[in-house]
């Protein structure tokens, strides 16, 4: 288990180094004199083409177990095959489904889930405590969700039938981390264990059909959904821009771009923050908390995830996603760059003497590097001097252990509880500033057992504005790509391209069954 964490810790990390290539720049001249053109007639758009059927790539030969299988292709097929005990919605706030209730005992350690009543899989079976137990003690083994649960030390079924969480050490963020699909445990070994979500897997049609039995009971826009095999991601990308498929989810920044004009983007949010790293050592430049800051107050942020990254992100000053309502708009720093120039003079930083600074960035070009060279050109102003060093993912992890920078743009896919003791606490695994701060250390542990979050999480972003370990700049968003005209009514959450199903229109050439 040791073992297991620590590969996760290096890998919320991201690499990515493989990404999309840099868009063109067009350049718009300026002409004094256009002679005037004759009127053209209005030409009515085109029809869209609707499919026959609305089918989803997946990977015949790899599981569907929504525990065991990676994100993507084949997390989107299982979604709708199963269901956690909560939901998170748009804005991060998880919302009960397969649990009904929950209370904390006294410690803040222990946490009751009572369950829905009602609730069966698609064999007809009701779920019970012992299911759900199972599910999070595998989900707590396994290669995604370890991370997530490695602060839970027990989970147990009571003889009532509830689910009795132990934590290790408080956190009344817990709900937000249990967005985790749950099978029947008697099933567990297959490729497709059963489920309680609303279809169910049909083997001989290779499809997805709608339960007539699901305890939800709502009315959803598609009875059948075809299933078509992709062998790989490239595989499921080539289906999708023939039309073959009708739906694909993807991380604009890395994979590679549908230039045809026949995709549909719908924007889904996401944890994953982009942000600038420090080396706080001692006699480093950023080991002084007041260059941090100024530094952090230069950078243009709205900017870089409007034009930059072509609203691909949303700019965040805080390392909690802007969506969140625990997030503290009312505490943002407008950005000037008058101001900035100014702070950094009465900070004595216009001496006439160079500082040459070094920013690391995973390199490979795409967003990551045009974002880090973006930042520096905005701040290499008066005696600072910013060279971008883009590095293969290897080298980039090597010199950010052995503390070789000034800068790095760092990406890390944060959990919705927005726990960040890894990433700035001291000795953090992914510290890698060496920021330490014992003052820091106590404001996330009292964020954690915080029973009014809101309040605790705006005491602690007005600590982390001054302190400034770290300066985030934005949270990235994925896109659920579907052909135009095609779905209406889409509106992806976090970890849920089928969030509000039952609201969808899906338009199709004739009814398939």
């Amino acid at each position: 288990m040791r073992r297991l964490l620590a590969a996760l810790l290096a890998a919320l990390l991201l690499s990515g180094c493989a990404a999309l290539a840099e868009p063109e720049e067009v350049w718009e001249g300026y002409q004094p004199f256009l002679p005037e053109e004759p009127e053209e007639e209005e030409v009515p758009p085109e029809e869209p083409e609707y499919p026959a059927a609305f089918s989803l790539p997946y990977y015949r030969d790899q599981t569907l177990d929504p525990i065991a299988c990676g994100e993507g292709v084949q997390e989107t097929a299982a979604s709708l095959l199963y269901e956690p005990l909560f939901r998170l919605d748009g804005q991060f706030q998880p919302l009960p489904l397969l649990c009904e209730s929950w209370e904390w005992d006294e410690s803040g350690l222990v946490c009751t889930l009572y369950l829905r009543e009602g609730v069966t899989f698609s064999d007809g079976s009701a779920l019970t405590a012992r299911d759900v137990v199972e599910a999070l003690l595998r989900a707590r083994e396994s290669e995604r969700y370890a991370y997530r649960l490695r602060n839970v030390a027990a989970v147990a079924a009571s003889r009532t039938g509830q689910v009795v969480i132990t934590l290790a050490a408080p956190n009344r963020g817990l709900p937000a981390l249990l967005d985790i699909p749950i099978v029947k445990r008697s099933s567990a070994v297959e490729m497709v264990p059963l489920g309680t979500g609303p279809y169910v897997f049909d083997k001989g049609e290779e499809c997805l059909r709608l339960r007539a039995d699901w305890w939800q009971g709502k009315d959803l826009p598609l009875e059948t959904i075809p299933l078509l095999h992709a062998k790989d991601r490239e595989t499921a990308l080539y289906l999708f821009s023939t039309r073959q498929v009708e739906l694909l989810s993807v991380d604009p920044t890395s994979d590679p771009a549908l230039t045809d004009g026949q995709a549909q983007a719908n924007s889904q949010p996401t944890a994953v923050m982009q942000f600038i790293g420090f080396n706080t050592a001692e006699g480093r430049l950023f080991a002084d908390p007041a260059l941090r800051r100024l530094f952090s107050q230069g950078i243009d942020r709205e900017t870089l995830a409007d034009a930059q990254l072509v609203r691909l992100a949303a700019a965040a000053q805080f390392p909690i996603s802007p969506l969140s309502s625990l997030y503290p708009t009312q505490m943002e720093a407008a950005y000037s760059e008058e101001e900035t120039l100014a702070a950094l003079r009465a900070a004595g930083q216009d001496t006439g003497e160079r500082k040459e600074l070094t920013l690391l960035v995973c390199g490979g070009g795409g967003f990551r590097a045009s974002s880090a060279r973006f930042i520096a050109e905005r701040l290499s102003l008066l005696d600072w001097r910013i060279t971008v060093a883009e590095l293969p993912w290897e080298e980039y992890l090597a010199a950010l252990e052995a503390g070789e920078f000034d800068l790095y743009f760092g990406e890390v896919r944060l959990t919705a509880d927005w726990e960040l003791s890894d990433l700035i606490g001291t000795e953090g695994a992914l510290n890698y500033g060496a920021y330490a701060s014992e003052t820091t250390d106590l404001m996330l542990q009292s964020f954690a057992a915080a029973e009014d979050r809101e309040v605790a999480a705006q005491r602690l972003c007005g600590h982390l504005q001054t302190a400034m370990p770290i300066a985030p700049v934005c949270f990235k968003n994925y896109s659920v790509l579907t052909h135009p005209g095609v779905v209406e009514g889409m509106s992806p959450a976090p970890s849920h391209v089928f969030s509000g199903f039952e609201g969808w229109t899906v338009h199709l050439k004739e009814s398939y069954s």
